[in-house]
């Protein structure tokens, strides 16, 4: 099994800190969460990871693209 790497700059374990427990409260909430949202949140993150994932693609490129494609995803949540 990989060990954790925590980092030592403070900034970089607070990011890491958070990640970890987003993923700890995400995993809590998937039973409530309607099939529709789940293929929705799946979607959007798999592609927010893709292009994360991009060496060099700007971050405010990244943020413009995923909230292109994640919009209409969140407005159509926000109605029902």
């Amino acid at each position: 099994m990989a060990r954790e790497r925590k980092p030592s700059d403070p900034q970089a374990r607070a990011i890491f800190e958070i990640h970890r427990r987003y993923i700890e409260v995400m995993e809590q909430r998937l039973s409530m969460v309607e099939e529709q949202t789940r293929v929705n949140y799946v979607a959007v993150m798999t592609s927010l990871t893709d292009k994360l994932a991009v060496p060099g693609k700007p971050l405010s490129e990244v943020v413009r693209e995923i909230m292109a494609e994640a919009g209409p995803i969140l407005f159509q949540m926000m109605q029902s």
